[in-house]
């Protein structure tokens, strides 16, 4: 499918008639200039998509992103933007759309809507907002400012959405923001499902390792793993272990049956993390790889081991390739009997495909909370180590 010309562009409409200019945009849509019939427009709308930013420069990438979902997700997206550096208040609305070309060469379009607040106006968003939400859809809403969770503004739209979509990208066990973000969503989340494309991000290795213990003479080593090292991309300038590995980590200790007993920084990018199993100690060793061309903080490899009764070594490896995919090697080695590896070229992970995933999911995700749980747990150790050092 690809994306045609949108019909129109940044167009300013007064907040109070914006269904109406809707209405008259998608009329206008349908006529041919002189006046006569053209073909039809699909006016298509699954699903609403809120998305929060506090930068303007954010305005055309996220509307890019939103472009890119409404191929698979035809929906209403509204984008807000809060600009908390002016103090005069005031709100201003301008309406576009998307169109693509689907399957049947059919013109499907939908519609975008941004809204602009300053001063007093930024606190009543949602009030301001909640009119322009297509009735009976799932609402999603990507939030993209971790400091203003804690506000108001951002608090009145949780009785709205469906589901609410964060990024802790970047984040490191050191940054505040790492732990209130944690808790607050473990604290929110019946008031309403909870996302993390950090966490999004991660699917893909989480289904390639659980992919090595696939074959059914290998899925015993799953409750046999005494080490585990999870290598990220090194960041020279910053300090910390970064969130998703931490997260990672979580997972692996949540749906294995591992208790945390204590964990430790090694070093200021590195972190050993010791848990209890069933009559056997696990450690989890965080810690820097030098790769090229993937973005710093993310995951490069993971490397489980069982030691007993047989060495048996299980990875997965990520690599850049020249172009825009990256090239994946699940590998597994038995001591003395199976060897096993092969490697598969995958699409980077852009904003629009998260996303695109996201807005095909519904309700909470048990696996990420109880991650999310017990990644905290790790960092409250890793602070107490720290307090001690």
């Amino acid at each position: 499918m690809g994306i045609v010309e949108d019909i129109e562009r940044r167009r300013p409409v007064d907040v109070a008639a914006i269904e109406r200019e809707l209405t008259e945009l998608w009329k206008a849509a349908a006529e041919a200039k002189d006046g006569a019939a053209t073909d039809a427009v699909m006016r298509v709308c699954l699903l609403n998509l809120l998305v929060f930013i506090t930068d303007e420069a954010r305005f055309g990438e996220v509307s890019e992103v939103v472009a890119k979902v409404t191929e698979s997700a035809p929906c209403r997206a509204i984008i807000m933007h809060a600009d908390l550096s002016r103090t005069a208040t005031e709100t201003h609305a301008w309406i576009a759309s998307h169109c693509h070309l689907d399957d049947q060469m059919r013109q499907v379009c939908c519609e975008e809507i941004r809204v602009a607040a300053s001063g007093s106006a930024i606190r009543y968003l949602a009030r301001t907002v909640a009119p322009l939400i297509a009735p009976d859809l799932p609402v999603f809403l990507w939030w993209q400012d971790l400091q203003t969770l804690q506000e108001k503004y951002f608090l009145d739209f949780l009785p709205e959405v469906d589901r609410v979509i964060v990024d802790s990208r970047g984040l490191t066990h050191r940054d505040a923001q790492a732990a209130q973000l944690a808790r607050f969503v473990l604290e929110a989340r019946h008031r309403a499902a909870f996302s993390d494309l950090n966490w999004t991000r991660l699917t893909r290795w989480r289904d390639l390792i659980a992919g090595l213990f696939d074959a059914p003479d290998l899925t015993h080593y799953l409750h046999q793993l005494t080490r585990v090292t999870i290598f990220y991309a090194r960041d020279e300038e910053a300090s910390g272990i970064p969130l998703q590995a931490l997260l990672l980590a979580g997972f692996f200790a949540a749906q294995l049956g591992w208790t945390l007993k204590d964990a430790y920084q090694v070093n200021r990018h590195q972190a050993e993390l010791r848990f209890r199993a069933r009559q056997r100690r696990v450690t989890v060793t965080i810690e820097p790889q030098v790769v090229q061309g993937l973005p710093q903080r993310q995951l490069s490899e993971v490397v489980l081991l069982a030691e007993r009764p047989d060495m048996a070594r299980f990875s997965v490896t990520c690599h850049p390739s020249d172009g825009a995919d990256w090239l994946y090697t699940p590998a597994v080695e038995i001591s003395g009997g199976a060897r096993y590896h092969t490697t598969i070229a995958l699409p980077q992970l852009t904003e629009a495909r998260l996303m695109s995933r996201e807005v095909e999911i519904f309700g909470r995700s048990k696996p990420y909370e109880r991650a999310l749980r017990m990644a905290l747990d790790i960092i409250t150790e890793l602070e107490l180590d720290a307090q001690f050092d």
